[in-house]
């Protein structure tokens, strides 16, 4: 049984009489209990609208879920109140800014922010104890003098510690990292991955990953979804060959692949605008295989269950 299941999920923002702004639409994954999944594509692509569908912080964006549906181990979130969301943040999803810079509150000391998500996640707890313990699992050494500190005497790499500890105070079934590495290090980056497998493997936490690097991607987690313009296209073992035009294109354009002197890969052209999609496939006046029925109709939908594809011709990809 699926832990979590997202199944034609349309995300977008009201606008009174008016037709609403559509953000993300008709996006589907299913996540088993200790599975890692990758989340990438472009800037714009609908992957943090997704996410925060997953945290219930859609409303403070001023956006809401139009359609469709998201269970966590059978509890509906699609139609979850913010009354009962402060049963599920914290405790059963977890959830790691982007920024470690803008993540933790300048004007509490870290015990105090570790007290908080101990209340939320785990009431009656020994919370110095387990303050403690959560600093032990991330890795932070003397967390005695951590606790006592404040987020501007910590480096960016402790600071993302402390706040992957805060997100797994309450032992979630479910931890989304949205981009939990961006503004840090090469060798801190690896370090706040390693953490992450850890956890995962002492813990049994599913993981949503969120990031633009590819390689990252494929080396630590088990599955990759891939979002182009507000859709899923493509839903890929990690290290298996792509088979959409949009995912085969991140691929080849990725630094690390290019040969010296040689001229970059990039993808042609632009994303369309958020909201404003062309029928069809939304790719299709960016790829190079494109036919005449693929600017026709609705977006095409995944299609397939281990390896799912929303290309209409992938048997012209290469």
């Amino acid at each position: 049984m699926s832990l979590l299941d997202i199944a034609d999920l349309t995300i977008g923002i009201p606008r009174g009489r008016a037709t609403p702004l559509v953000i993300v639409e008709n996006a589907s994954l299913r996540l088993q209990p200790g599975e890692m999944l990758g989340l990438i594509g472009e800037s714009g692509s609908g992957k943090t609208m997704l996410c925060r569908s997953l945290i219930g912080t859609l409303r403070r964006r001023g956006a809401a879920i139009l359609s469709g549906r998201i269970t966590l181990a059978g509890t509906d979130l699609a139609h979850t109140d913010e009354h009962a969301w402060r049963d599920i943040r914290g405790r059963r999803v977890g959830y790691v800014p982007q920024s470690a810079l803008a993540g933790p509150n300048p004007v509490m000391t870290i015990a105090a922010q570790l007290r908080e998500a101990i209340l939320q996640g785990t009431p009656g707890t020994d919370v110095p104890a387990r303050a403690r313990e959560l600093l032990d699992l991330v890795q932070i050494r003397r967390p005695e003098r951590v606790l006592d500190q404040y987020p501007h005497q910590l480096s960016g790499g402790m600071r993302q510690r402390v706040m992957i500890a805060c997100a797994i105070a309450g032992t979630p079934e479910l931890l989304v990292a949205d981009e939990p590495t961006t503004g840090l290090d090469v060798t801190v980056q690896a370090g706040i991955m390693q953490l992450l497998r850890d956890i995962r493997a002492r813990l049994g936490t599913a993981i949503i990953l969120v990031s633009h690097d590819l390689a990252l991607v494929d080396d630590v987690c088990d599955r990759i979804l891939v979002m182009h313009a507000g859709a899923c296209v493509e839903s890929v073992p990690a290290n298996a060959a792509p088979r959409h035009p949009y995912t085969i294109a991140l691929n080849r354009s990725r630094i690390e692949l290019a040969e010296p002197g040689a001229p970059l890969l990039t993808i042609a052209g632009q994303p369309p605008s958020v909201g404003d999609w062309p029928p069809g496939c939304r790719f299709a006046a960016r790829c190079s295989i494109a036919q005449p029925d693929c600017g026709l109709g609705p977006h095409p939908p995944l299609r397939g269950e281990a390896h799912a594809n929303a290309c209409l011709h992938p048997e012209r990809a290469a």
